[in-house]
């Protein structure tokens, strides 16, 4: 049991291992139209990071926005279980839902940083395409900036037969050791 536990833990640390899909600072800036996304490539599993900036500027008596547009894909039997958001303001707004930006899936007004999907109301983010944006709403008298980094933890969508074979195995082992106590 414990050289399963072993295989199984190491299995996953392999699987940790992190990728940076956009870094603003070294891909240039995000699509601010959601006519015209930013396409980032396909998910991997392990850790897919974003690291960006949105930021909203006073044009007086109103402010002009600048969010982040992008679309992503999680490729079929993955899952998104964790999105980690840190932000260093507050009252960003995040939203997640079809390329088109025309249905919306998740909406939170002005998140904190830490886990992202919670905030969301979603337990993960199924196999598909998605659209989503960062929005600065910092109305302040001068240029706000407010710096985002997402950790996006992917992992695969166990088949059927995993989950049969691992109770297989479990219950032979639970008879086995009956069967060896006097």
């Amino acid at each position: 049991m414990r050289s399963l536990l072993l295989i199984l833990f190491s299995a996953t640390a392999v699987l940790g291992q992190g990728t940076i899909l956009w870094d603003e600072s070294v891909n240039g800036g995000f699509s601010h139209d959601f006519g015209n996304p930013t396409s980032l490539t396909p998910f991997q599993l392990g850790t897919n990071t974003i690291i960006g900036m949105t930021e909203v500027v006073p044009t007086p008596p109103n402010w002009a926005g600048y969010p982040d547009f992008f679309t992503m894909s999680v490729p079929s039997n993955m899952r998104v279980s964790a999105i980690f958001l840190t932000l260093d303001k507050q009252n960003v707004w995040t939203w997640i839902g079809n390329t088109g930006f025309s249905s919306e899936t998740a909406f939170v007004g002005n998140p904190t940083s830490g886990e992202l999907l919670v905030e969301w109301g979603l337990s993960s983010i199924g196999s598909g395409n998605y659209g989503m944006y960062l929005d600065n709403h910092d109305h302040q008298a001068v240029t706000s900036v407010a710096n985002y980094r997402l950790d996006f933890f992917v992992q695969t969508i166990p088949e059927p037969s995993t989950f049969a074979l691992a109770l297989a195995g479990a219950t032979m082992l639970v008879v086995w050791r009956r069967k060896k106590r006097p």
